[in-house]
Formats: C-alpha cells, sequence, structure tokens
C-alpha cells in the first residue's frame, strides 16, 4: 500500500501470476514443518506489507499457538481495530518499522499515524526502525521527520542497503560502493546522538569495500552487528512465495524456483545452495577477486 521504489519484492507485487496473499492453510503447512525444528523460536512475517492480509490476526494466532515469538515487518500503515488486536499480543510480538515509505516521509497525516503506532508500541515490547538507503538518499530529510522520542526509545535499528542486482540494468556500480559506506557512517553517528545502547544491525548487501579502514574501525567501536558480508548478511536461507515454492533470495524469486511440497525443508535448502554457488561463479568480478576479503567464510565476501 506504499509502492516503495525499494521494495525487494516489486517483482511478486506486479505479477498478474503470483497469488496475493498466502493461503492460510499453506501458512499453516509452513508452520508444521517448521515445528519439527527445535532451533526456530521466531516467526517472521514480511510481504509487501504484511498487514494487508485478510486473515492477519488468524496468522498471528497460528503462529503463537506453536512458537514463541512473532516478528512483524510493517510499514506502520494499518487499521485501528487490527491495533486493539495486536495491543493484546504485545508480550509475543515485535515490530520491525519501515519509517522510509513514501507516505512516512512525505504525508503528514501518515507520518502522524505511524509514528502514534511506534510510540504506543514502544515501552510494551521489542521495537526496530528499518532503513533501507542507497548513495542518493536524503537521510536529513528522514531523521527530520522521526521525532526524538523515537529515536532515543527504540530497541534497535535495521540498515538496508539497495542493492544493484546482477544481471540487471542498475544506477550504480562498484565504483560507486565508497558513497554508500560513507552514509552509512553518516547513519550511525546520527543514531548515536539520540540513542546510545540501542542494537543497530546491518541487513544483507553490505560489501567490505565500501568502507575505508576509519570507517570500519568506527562501525566496530559502535558495536555495529554485521551478520556477514554479500549475500551472507542474513540467517534466513531461502524466502517463500505465496504458493510455497523456495528462492534464495529476492533478485533470484523469478529465475531459480524450487518445489517445497512433499519435501523436507533442509532438502530444499541443500538445493538452493548448490545454485547459489553455480550463480556466484557465473556472475563474479574481476574486481572481486582481486579483492583481500574475498571468499566465503567469517568475515569473507562472496
Amino acid at each position: 500500500n506504499q509502492n516503495c521504489s525499494f521494495c525487494f519484492a516489486s517483482k511478486e507485487m506486479s505479477s498478474k501470476v503470483i497469488q496475493r496473499e498466502m493461503p492460510l492453510s499453506n501458512f499453516k503447512k509452513v508452520l508444521g514443518k517448521l515445528r519439527s525444528d527445535s532451533s526456530i523460536s521466531v516467526i517472521k512475517l514480511l510481504g509487501g506489507e504484511p498487514t494487508l492480509h485478510s486473515q492477519f490476526p488468524e496468522i498471528i494466532d497460528a503462529s503463537l499457538k506453536h512458537f514463541l515469538y512473532v516478528q512483524v515487518f510493517t510499514n506502520g500503515i494499518f487499521s485501528d481495530s487490527l491495533a486493539l488486536f495486536l495491543e493484546t499480543k504485545l508480550h509475543k510480538i515485535g515490530f520491525t518499522f519501515n519509517v522510509m515509505t513514501p507516505g512516512f516521509l512525505f504525508s503528514k497525516e501518515t507520518r502522524k499515524l505511524v509514528s502514534e503506532r511506534i510510540l504506543s508500541f514502544i515501552h510494551k515490547t521489542k521495537v526496530t526502525l528499518s532503513f533501507t538507503f542507497d548513495m542518493h538518499s536524503n537521510m536529513e530529510m528522514v531523521f527530520d521527520a522521526i521525532t526524538e522520542d523515537i529515536i532515543s526509545g527504540v530497541d534497535s535499528f535495521r540498515l538496508g542497503f539497495s542493492n544493484p542486482t546482477a544481471g540487471e540494468k542498475n544506477y550504480y556500480t562498484f565504483n560507486d560502493f565508497p558513497k554508500v559506506g560513507k552514509k552509512l557512517f553518516d547513519i550511525v553517528s546520527r543514531i548515536r546522538e539520540y540513542n546510545k545502547k540501542a542494537k543497530i544491525h546491518l541487513n544483507c548487501g553490505f560489501t567490505r569495500c565500501m568502507f575505508t579502514t576509519e570507517e570500519f574501525e568506527f562501525l566496530q567501536k559502535e558495536h555495529v552487528t554485521i551478520t556477514g558480508f554479500g549475500c551472507f548478511g542474513k540467517d534466513a536461507s531461502f524466502d517463500l512465495q505465496t504458493d510455497l515454492t523456495a528462492f534464495h533470495c529476492f533478485p533470484l524469486s523469478q529465475k531459480d524456483k524450487v518445489i517445497t511440497q512433499r519435501r523436507s525443508f533442509s532438502h530444499v535448502n541443500n538445493d538452493l545452495i548448490k545454485k547459489r554457488f553455480t550463480y556466484w561463479g557465473n556472475i563474479i568480478q574481476s574486481v572481486c577477486r582481486t579483492c583481500p576479503v574475498y571468499g566465503i567464510g567469517k568475515d569473507k565476501c562472496p
């Protein structure tokens, strides 16, 4: 409901073939498979905008029936009735609010609504602010739109990079990466002006070559969590579409799908890992091969 330019699922949103909603029956099948994995305790709900699902309360209830906690990734633009429902579950629900949507930045009414949602939850459960930016993002405007009580009160910040995609037309390249690193340095500095304690973590897509030595040391000093460089920046191994087909990452969602029905998720994951390494082998660029951190493993970038 915001049509964000940086939406990683934009192809799914515009597709005439892919179902807009995952049927509740499919969602319950996913929960059934996940229940067999004792290491999983959190269900993460993403979209598009997950709160638009016509059976969103049922999805929440089904998740909490078998799992300890649900994390909702949302733009905060949902009805008062849904807000009241979520209020009754706050001890088991956390929120990641995207505050870089067109509505939040350019509409006073939308910004007021979302800010009220955040402030109503901020002292009752874990709240994260999500920034997805690139080298052209006007972060001054973003920080001007967010009140100090929100920045100082949230538990964590999720910083995402609107990556160029291999094999597609992009408006910036590796030569522009240092500009992204400088912007990230400025964002972290601004956050720390108002919130010294919040966790700051980077989503996937960041690379070591974005940062100077001084910038990287600064991120370490400020305890910014970097799960991994490049495609190792997140724990999840694959995403599921509404029809239960799986893919490694949204840039590959239309290219390389795997059927999950009547198969364990571990087998699906193994198939996608093989496809992933084949894909990387085909697109790797010479600028990466000569990089001192190029490779697979801790602190390496693929």
